[in-house]
């Protein structure tokens, strides 16, 4: 990004230099418990990236409060804030999960849990799997058309209308399939709502998801990386996971590590690279933060909307 960027460039030295509180590292068994198969954050980035990031967070949250109660002072309407909603992007293995579950077990510390802060993953609002092979689109799973976008945005409208008691859809990775029992919110102060789609556009849709947000981060790596990390992190599940005969991806442990190796290579190539390319990463600068990983997993660069 040039001098003409909408972005502040903030190498990995000048990011960790920010001040911050020094007292809400989490100890090394809470980051093993929410680390990624194979993400290699470490206490480190704790310290110079997800800290100063935390507190940035929780500056905009607080703008929010002040600007809403500003507002309703001159509107002379009494009405309670909304939740403020934290979306989180990027791509298949880029890390993305672990990011959010690191900010938001660091929100819930900041806050010494007086506000309460949610978690949730899109993958619910993917269709069935019934469903994507009616609609023939299990090869696609995980492009725009594979999710119920309609559901996705009315979910994040009743959220925004401080609906009390709002369904969230749940999906199971070891099943590779939507469950049947779903999961309640109520009037979150904070939600935190990570996926592959959280910045994309429906054309057909007058009200995008991204217009729900509060604050958007693009998880970025160099595809190559990207790659190199599905590719590890499905024959560690291979190794793991999918040894259990009810995982949908049992039938990878039975065949020879090249076919396997095939199998995870086409995956890529056919499914999430192209996703990647034609999806994913065309969100990137519709972020008011991008985190750009480096090919050891960690945080280099940090990009900040001005």
């Amino acid at each position: 990004m040039d001098h003409y960027s909408p972005y502040f460039h903030f190498p990995r030295e000048d990011w960790r230099k920010l001040e911050v509180s020094k007292d809400q590292i989490l100890s090394a068994e809470e980051l093993e418990d929410i680390r990624g198969l194979n993400d290699r954050i470490s206490l480190e980035d704790i310290a110079e990236i997800y800290l100063p990031l935390v507190k940035l967070l929780v500056m905009h949250y607080h703008e929010q409060i002040f600007i809403h109660g500003e507002k309703m002072e001159y509107l002379k309407r009494h009405a309670t804030h909304t939740p403020f909603v934290i979306g989180i992007a990027g791509s298949v293995a880029v890390g993305k999960s672990t990011t959010a579950r690191v900010l938001k077990i660091m929100l819930d510390r900041w806050f010494s849990k007086t506000r309460q802060v949610e978690l949730i993953t899109t993958d619910g609002f993917l269709y069935p799997n019934a469903i994507l092979e009616e609609k023939g689109l299990m090869e696609r799973k995980g492009f725009p058309e594979s999710y119920d976008r309609s559901r996705f945005v009315a979910f994040l409208s009743d959220l925004k209308s401080n609906k009390a008691n709002v369904e969230v859809p749940l999906y199971s990775h070891f099943t590779y399939d939507i469950l049947e029992e779903t999961r309640v919110i109520s009037q979150p102060d904070i939600i935190i709502v990570e996926g592959i789609n959280v910045l994309q556009v429906d054309p057909e849709q007058a009200v995008f998801p991204s217009d729900f947000f509060d604050f958007t981060i693009y998880m970025d790596a160099d595809e190559s990386e990207i790659k190199r990390w599905y590719l590890e992190r499905f024959f560690l599940l291979r190794e793991t996971a999918f040894q259990d005969s009810s995982s949908y991806f049992h039938r990878y442990t039975k065949i020879s590590e090249e076919e396997a190796r095939v199998f995870a290579l086409e995956t890529w190539d056919k499914i999430n690279g192209v996703n990647l390319k034609e999806n994913i990463e065309r969100t990137k600068y519709r972020a008011q933060l991008i985190l750009k990983k480096g090919a050891d997993h960690l945080i280099s660069d940090v990009y900040l909307r001005k």
